[in-house]
């Protein structure tokens, strides 16, 4: 008994320290987080090596600037990230109960597969927790918008989504 209990132990050990050491697959992601109102957006970059933040000034004659930067990304939740299946994920998610509010644009890329995900007011359980892990990472004034118990509390409260998967399915 004592003897399988070692050999049990140490092929964890192995597996742990296998797993944590394995490359990450390669990937981008990108989040546009919009202000209409003045003319400008923040685009959030991640890669399975860093994260940025540029501000995109929408006014003729701004010019882009790197507001952020780091390499420091928890490997585990990167690990995670490369691994979702962009053919699962649809083009659009709507809550129809809220008419304005938290609207994200992402953009995936793997490979040479590129794949652009919209998220009206929907917590979605592949992506939010990116948002949730990007905004642990950077200083308060560079965190998008996202409120994960506001979000799941509007869509417990509807019964009306949009769900789509192409959409150029959209006025068909």
């Amino acid at each position: 008994m004592p003897k399988s209990i070692g050999i049990l132990t140490s092929l964890l050990v192995f597996l742990s320290f296998y797993c944590k050491n394995e490359p990450i697959e390669p990937f981008e992601l990108s989040v546009s987080d919009y202000n209409y109102a003045s003319a400008y957006s923040m685009e959030y970059k991640l890669t399975e090596k860093e994260l940025t933040i540029t501000f995109r000034g929408e006014l003729e004659g701004e010019i882009d600037s790197l507001l952020f930067s780091t390499m420091d990304l928890p490997k585990s939740k990167i690990r995670r990230i490369s691994s979702i299946k962009l053919d699962n994920l649809n083009d659009i998610y709507m809550n129809n109960c809220v008419e304005d509010g938290d609207v994200k644009i992402v953009g995936l890329k793997r490979d040479s597969i590129i794949k652009f995900v919209q998220l009206n007011n929907y917590y979605h359980p592949e992506l939010s927790p990116v948002f949730e892990m990007i905004n642990g990472l950077v200083p308060d004034k560079l965190k998008m918008y996202h409120d994960k118990e506001d979000l799941k509390e509007m869509m417990a409260n509807c019964d009306s989504f949009n769900i789509i998967k192409d959409r150029e399915e959209i006025g068909k």
